[in-house]
Formats: structure tokens, C-alpha cells, sequence
């Protein structure tokens, strides 16, 4: 009888986490952002955090700053992908966003999920 108990609470116990728990896991992919001279790093990392689907967003490196005052920015973001797109339109998708906000230039996808990433033999460049 026990045995029975106890199975039964691990059946019910996992019916109640599967509807918790994420239905596919998270991809992770690394940009480089090249921001206006103006640009301010960490409300630009703030601005990324707050976008749809996006769980994390950490800096890789040091921020590089060039001569025409750009700055350089290795990011990393875990995000939840869409169902409905693919693996290439989910990537350009999550680029653009990042584009359109206030400061950043230009975005290169560097990796997905630590792969690297091109599309027709060229980089991801939005």
C-alpha cells in the first residue's frame, strides 16, 4: 500500500512540474554590438534585458572603445525561441530588435548555442 502511495505522489508530482517547467530550453547566442559614440553600455544592456523572450544578457569582454569613439561590445544572451520561425529567422529577429534601440549601429551574430553562425556562407551582420 505504501509503495502505491508513493507512486502515485511522484506521478502527481510530475504532472505538477511539467507545467512549470519550460517546453524547450533556451538558446544562447553571442553578438557584437557596435555602439554610436554617444552610446551608454549599461542602458543598452538594460534596454536588451526587457526585450520579448529574452531571459539573460551578460557582457563577454571589456567594452573596446575606437578612435572615431564607437565602442565595441561582446554580448550574451539566453532567450526563449519562437516556435513559429526558424533557427536563422529566430537569430535575425532577436538582431534587429537589439538594432533598434537607441545607440547601437550595427549587430553581428557571432554564435548560437556555441556554434558558429553563417547563413549562405556569410555572417549574420544587421
Amino acid at each position: 500500500m505504501k509503495d502505491n502511495i508513493s507512486e502515485f505522489r511522484k506521478v502527481v508530482r510530475a504532472l505538477v512540474e511539467a507545467d512549470f517547467r519550460l517546453k524547450k530550453p533556451l538558446w544562447k547566442t553571442t553578438l557584437r554590438l557596435t555602439l554610436h559614440p554617444d552610446g551608454h553600455v549599461p542602458d543598452t544592456l538594460t534596454r536588451i534585458r526587457v526585450l520579448h523572450g529574452v531571459s539573460v544578457v551578460g557582457q563577454g569582454d571589456k567594452v573596446e572603445r575606437h578612435h572615431k569613439g564607437r565602442s565595441i561590445l561582446i554580448i550574451y544572451i539566453k532567450f526563449l525561441p519562437d516556435d513559429e520561425l526558424g533557427e536563422y529567422e529566430n537569430i535575425e529577429s532577436l538582431a534587429k530588435r537589439c538594432k533598434a534601440l537607441p545607440g547601437v549601429e550595427i549587430v553581428k551574430v557571432l554564435t548560437l548555442n556555441n556554434n558558429k553562425v553563417v547563413h549562405q556562407g556569410r555572417p549574420i551582420v544587421v
